[in-house]
Order: C-alpha cells, then structure tokens, then sequence
C-alpha cells in the first residue's frame, strides 16, 4: 500500500483549521484550499499552541499554519475545543479538564456540541451569539 503525497492528502482533506496569530478558523468542504465564506464553520480566539497540541494528540497532519483533519468526529472534538476553551481564563485545572472531556467524550456527544456551535456560527457569524450555547456545554459537564 502507498502512503499518499502531502499533495494528494491536502487534496483529499476535507476539513482543515487555519491557524493565525490568535484564530482558528475551522473549513469543511471539498476544496478547503481555496474555501467559499459559507465553508468556515467557525472562527474562535485561541493560543494555536494549544490547538496544535491537542491535535497531535489525534496524530493530525500538520502544514505550516493549518491542521489538516481527514476525520469529522476529530474535527469537531477540535472545534468544541476552540469555542469553549476561549470562554475559559488561565485557570488550569479548568483547561485540563476541557481537554480530558474533549478526548473522552463519545463520539455522539462530539457530534452534537459541534453541529451546535456551527449552526449558531452560521446562523449569526459571531461569536458573542455563542456564549449560551459553551455556558450550557461548561455546566452539562461541569467546566468551572
């Protein structure tokens, strides 16, 4: 079996996080190289470090400044993890905690938080219009 080119992965990436100095933007689609403005998912204030971290944790591929994410139960285990961890300060235990629910949560309850976030992401394209939605998730399991 051939392990596929870096070009042939970017190519069948789906989903990928572009990284900046303190954004994550999240894209799906089949051309995330060159995304339409209805392809972002999400944009959220985060340390790439962090993100960066919890990604090689998945064992993602990662390109410069973007994380390249062939599965969509990793996806969005990355993107409730940008929106929630922004609401929380420099409060350790706290993040550690977020990243312990983050890896062991079923892949049912990735898949609600993070169609959630998005559809309020793409119904308003703010964030402030999120604040609700990662107060219910930090109370449900108990992220102080």
């Amino acid at each position: 079996m051939r392990t596929p080119t870096l070009k042939q992965e970017l190519t069948e990436t789906k989903y990928q996080v572009k990284l900046a100095k303190n954004t994550a933007t999240f894209i799906w689609g089949s051309t995330p190289q060159t995304p339409l403005e209805s392809s972002v998912d999400l944009k959220a204030k985060i340390n790439p470090k962090e993100l960066l971290s919890l990604a090689n944790e998945f064992n993602i591929s990662v390109e410069k400044n973007k994380i390249l994410v062939q599965n969509l139960e990793v996806y969005n285990r990355l993107l409730i993890y940008a929106c929630v961890r922004s609401s929380l300060r420099k409060n350790i235990g706290s993040i550690r905690k977020l990243e312990e629910q983050i890896l062991g949560m079923t892949s049912w309850d990735a898949h609600y938080w993070a169609s959630a976030f998005r559809e309020l992401w793409w119904k308003h394209g703010k964030r402030t219009n999120l604040q609700n939605a990662i107060k219910a998730f930090r109370l449900f399991f108990e992220i102080e």
